[in-house]
């Protein structure tokens, strides 16, 4: 009898710690980390506490621990939860910027094409904008990362300030 009420109170327990852990979402950036600059990517708390996303309709999980200079080098590489959901870094996507205000950034046209969309059995083919530089004036920016892993892959949509 002893026994049969200590393996109850085990399975209790186990249930009670397991149930407590908090469910990682995915295709938010959870899945890997990330530095711009020497800054870190870390989680944004409160959206509407940073007047700069205040009119911007997706939403951001991410921001830097502080602002950047302009130079735009980036880093990334797996975490403790990357082998449950993308499993090991492949390779990372063309990084996508976007200007939360007026800037004048120098870029050149060029194409791209996307394998997730196929036209006729063919990836399609776009125009984008491409950096002439490696560099970003002073203002307010998101930055969309995201990597291919063995399993899956996942992206971060980062509140990058340029100061």
């Amino acid at each position: 009898m002893k026994k049969i009420v200590i393996t109850t109170m085990i399975a209790a327990l186990l249930l009670l710690f397991t149930g407590c852990q908090k469910e990682i979402p995915h295709y938010r950036g959870y899945y890997f980390d990330a530095m711009i600059e020497d800054a870190h990517v870390i989680e944004l708390k409160d959206q509407n506490s940073i007047p700069a996303l205040r009119g911007y309709v997706r939403e951001v999980h991410w921001q830097l621990d502080r602002p950047i200079d302009g130079n735009i080098g980036v880093k990334f590489k797996e975490n403790k939860y990357s082998k449950e959901f993308i499993g090991y870094i492949l390779e990372r996507e063309a990084m996508g910027i976007i200007a939360l205000e007026d800037v004048n950034i120098a870029t050149n046209t060029g194409i791209q094409s996307d394998e997730s969309v196929r036209i006729g059995g063919a990836a399609s083919v776009t125009k984008v904008d491409l950096l002439k530089k490696n560099f970003l004036p002073r203002g307010d920016y998101i930055f969309r990362l995201k990597v291919h892993g063995t399993n899956n892959w996942d992206r971060k949509e980062i509140y990058v300030q340029v100061r």
